[in-house]
């Protein structure tokens, strides 16, 4: 007799379940990429980033709230909801990009975050200046150059703008470090959209029409994906050891790829799977010392 999905699921052993959820959170965030490049032909990124937020805090209700109104208790709401105002900044970047640049590049890219964020809490966070998060840091940016090939082809403004990106979101994970320490990870996420929403609205008013049908399903699409990748982020990462979940985190990339070319067919180039193997050897070799050393 068949087991029960439940069964089966508790079955599994804690690394085949960080797998399963990295391995979807990959998946719904590299269709809402491909949306994202998709419904550019007819929508503004502004209009997009309210479905990414709203439509995605919906999805996340039935989470967020499962305890009741506990996750609205806040120490220090007003800190939580610069949150929602990075969040906003880093979706104008990542949207606006997408327009223009490989999706596998973009995701390579971001893996840059991994390593900024622990050099950034030296300065921030007061954190022991140890010597891998430089070395890291170099590595990592070593890999960036090698995707992006400066004086080989043109950098363009969207490049640019995930590097910046990158930047923004480590500032966005420093945030959400400081405010760990008195706040569960729902309170966290629930005070980052509920300040990113109206933002996001109030930035979509000038560019703000009527979406066609076929924009409505990709709106939807967008919002779906996010609050999908939302969720299974979250679970992935609340499974298992940081560098566990870091070395499955790579998957995001051959995943993007992989939908990239069925979807859009759009294929990376190998100086995009070598700088991103650079980058990534890099943050696991950081997030393996920094584990150790802990």
């Amino acid at each position: 007799m068949a087991q029960p999905i439940p069964a089966l699921w508790a079955a599994l052993p804690p690394v085949a379940r960080t797998a399963v959820w990295m391995v979807l959170c990959g998946l719904f965030f590299s269709i809402m990429s491909v949306l994202i490049r998709i419904g550019s032909a007819e929508l503004p990124a502004t209009t997009m980033i309210v479905a990414r937020n709203g439509i995605a805090f919906l999805c996340l209700g039935p989470f967020l709230f499962r305890n009741g109104l506990q996750v609205v208790r806040a120490p220090r709401p007003f800190f939580l909801m610069w949150l929602g105002a990075i969040q906003v900044l880093s979706n104008v970047g990542w949207f606006l990009a997408l327009k223009v640049v490989p999706i596998a590049d973009a995701t390579a890219i971001s893996f840059l975050t991994t390593i900024i964020t622990p050099v950034l809490a030296i300065f921030f966070l007061r954190e022991p200046p140890r010597p891998v998060r430089f070395m890291a840091l170099a590595a990592g940016l070593l890999g960036a150059v090698v995707i992006i090939r400066p004086g080989f082809q043109q950098i363009s403004p969207e490049m640019l703008m995930l590097l910046s990106n990158a930047v923004i979101y480590a500032g966005f994970a420093l945030i959400i470090r400081g405010a760990s320490r008195d706040h569960s990870s729902e309170t966290i996420v629930f005070y980052t959209l509920a300040s990113a929403l109206p933002l996001a609205i109030a930035v979509a008013i000038p560019d703000l029409a009527w979406p066609s049908p076929w924009g409505w399903g990709i709106l939807l699409g967008i919002g779906f994906c996010a609050g999908l990748g939302q969720i299974t982020a979250t679970l992935g990462y609340s499974s298992g050891e940081t560098s566990l979940v870091m070395a499955f985190d790579f998957l995001k990339l051959p995943i993007a790829a992989a939908v990239s070319v069925l979807l859009l067919g759009e294929a990376p180039d190998s100086w995009t799977w070598i700088g991103a193997a650079v980058i990534f050897a890099a943050a696991w070799l950081m997030v393996r010392n920094e584990t150790r050393t802990k």
